[in-house]
């Protein structure tokens, strides 16, 4: 099965899963976009066998994995895996049966348990993150008399947020149960927005969740029954700032080896380092407790890698960037189809906890990304959603050492212990 990627969009907000109807009232109604690839009767395809997709490693590096050998493996592109499971949490949180478990699987999990304990770890760093913000602006406050006149308060913002709609003239509703399972689990708002408005409610919903970085997650969403909507937004400092006067133009090298000019980035300070005879890592840590990490070359396991980085005198010129990647055309269910996951988007689904009234079934799953880099730090967010339909398919001191990105890199925003939590991943490779 061929997959082709849209524009590459960068965003550290997550917006959910939209559940489309497909009955009498809605046959015909699903867009091109959200036409699914799969049907209970057809084997399916992915280009690799579904066994070789299985999983076998960590989600986080079979996503990336699974987004380069889709043709990104030279280009810029950006991805969440954390808002990628935060929506599908939303859908895990709406299924039963094998339709539950299946999902839970492909996305890293035994049970809902693990679920939400994952989901409550992102939380504690979201809470940490705001913790040490307001202590850097007490800090600030309390000297303030010894900065310069020009100097600006610590500032940032990390957030995630959720949002079930319903769609009003389509067929089915949200239960009870589950209305009240993700408001307590996942604090998810619940909407009752007609055809005609649903489109710029949830669209508006994404903007401001995402700051402006994610203006809309779609251009028409008149004809799905219910969206599940969360945003991840992330804007922090840089604790060790770049001076604006280092800035310089150089030469960076392509992926396909074309010479271009970049605005540099430049400093020279401590910090931690990694290198093996494949490659090396920095990192960059930004007020509240996140981490940036950039990687030049192959590096098996990042965070094993971060884990035995010490500090280290280190030259550091990193390009200025922005990234933006959109994947809107089922890219993602194949990618859950490879790992196991085959019900959730086939007729047999049962998505029964969610709407008691009509069957729903995944019919397309959307993510937006943007990421700004420069001096003063990073902005970034994602956006996910998950289309659904019902019924049947329409279809010690040394010489410093070095971390010069003039060529492809990758980049990870982590967060939690030894980085475990990954909010965000890509690369610049032109």
């Amino acid at each position: 099965m061929k997959r082709t990627f849209g524009k590459v969009a960068t965003c550290l907000m997550m917006a959910g899963a939209m559940l489309t109807g497909c009955g009498a009232e809605a046959a015909g109604n699903i867009s091109a976009a959200a036409e699914p690839k799969v049907t209970a009767e057809e084997p399916v395809e992915s280009g690799k066998d579904a066994a070789e997709m299985e999983y076998k490693g960590d989600f986080d590096k079979t996503l990336i994995d699974f987004v380069e050998a889709q043709g990104y493996a030279d280009k810029n592109y950006m991805v969440s895996p954390t808002s990628f499971r935060a929506a599908l949490a939303l859908a895990v949180a709406g299924a039963d049966t094998e339709t539950k478990q299946q999902l839970l699987t492909a996305i890293g999990f035994e049970n809902v348990d693990e679920l939400n304990d994952w989901y409550a770890q992102v939380t504690e760093i979201i809470d940490e993150f705001d913790k040490e913000i307001e202590m850097d602006k007490k800090e600030f406050e309390r000297e303030r008399e010894y900065f310069s006149d020009d100097a600006k308060a610590p500032d940032g913002k990390l957030t995630m947020l959720n949002s079930v709609w319903n769609n009003t003239d389509l067929n089915g509703k949200f239960s009870k149960d589950y209305i009240k399972y993700v408001e307590k689990h996942y604090s998810a708002e619940a909407s009752n927005v007609n055809c005609n408005n649903i489109t710029d409610k949830v669209n508006k919903w994404v903007n401001d969740g995402t700051n402006g970085l994610i203006p809309s997650i779609s251009n028409d969403m008149s004809k799905v029954n219910a969206a599940l909507v969360n945003t991840l937004y992330l804007k922090s400092a840089w604790v060790n700032s770049f001076e604006e006067y280092a800035t310089k133009k150089d030469t960076f090298t392509t992926a396909k080896g074309d010479k271009i000019q970049k605005d540099f980035m430049n400093q020279q300070d401590d910090f931690r380092f990694y290198e093996d005879d494949k490659g090396k890592l920095v990192i960059l840590p930004l007020k509240g407790g996140i981490d940036a990490i950039f990687v030049l070359g192959e590096i098996d396991d990042i965070q094993e890698a971060v884990k035995k980085a010490s500090k280290e005198d280190t030259i550091v010129k990193l390009p200025k960037f922005e990234v933006e990647s959109s994947f809107t055309d089922n890219e993602f269910i194949d990618y859950l189809v490879g790992r196991g996951a085959v019900l959730p988007f086939t007729p047999e689904a049962d998505f029964s906890v969610m709407c008691k009234d009509k069957d729903w079934m995944i019919t397309d799953i959307i993510q937006k990304t943007k990421i700004k880099v420069d001096e003063d730090g990073l902005e970034a967010a994602a956006a996910t959603a998950i289309m659904m339909t019902e019924g049947i398919w329409i279809k010690e001191p040394q010489e410093p050492k070095e971390f010069i990105a003039d060529e492809p890199f990758k980049f990870y925003i982590c967060g939690g212990q030894y980085d475990s939590e990954m909010l965000f991943c890509g690369q610049v490779a032109e």
